[in-house]
């Protein structure tokens, strides 16, 4: 089935703020039968590069943002305890692992800082997300 079809009751949205997880959480939020609840979530949501975020939550009750950062722990947990009042014990639908990051550069420039920043974002966060 696409897209269009699918029922869930709840949906969560790492790096929501803008690009594709902002357009996720607009696309569910047009659903004919949109989710009961939307988590968006992003590192900093009071910063100017949430406020489209925000505006459109002002509109959606049913969409609520978090602070969360996928490469803290304590930050994840912090997030699913948000998410658990919200749902109870019915638990979560659907998980989209959007949030990620990338330094663009050249060879020399690379630095084992930001490789390493890259990797945890991008490829421990999703795993400690699904966890």
């Amino acid at each position: 089935s696409n897209m269009g079809e699918l029922c869930v009751h709840s949906v969560l949205v790492t790096g929501a703020n803008r690009g594709l997880g902002l357009g996720f959480v607009q696309h569910f939020l047009r659903m004919p039968k949109p989710p009961q609840w939307i988590f968006a979530t992003c590192r900093d949501p009071k910063r100017q590069r949430a406020q489209e975020l925000q505006n459109v939550a002002s509109k959606h009750p049913n969409l609520v943002i978090i602070t969360l950062d996928v490469t803290n722990p304590a930050s994840i947990k912090a997030a699913a305890v948000k998410v658990g009042e919200h749902l109870g014990g019915s638990g979560l639908n659907l998980l989209i692992n959007n949030a990620g990051m990338i330094k663009p550069k050249t060879l020399d420039a690379e630095t084992l800082e930001d490789m390493t920043e890259t990797y945890t974002t991008n490829t421990a966060g999703p795993l400690l997300m699904g966890q």
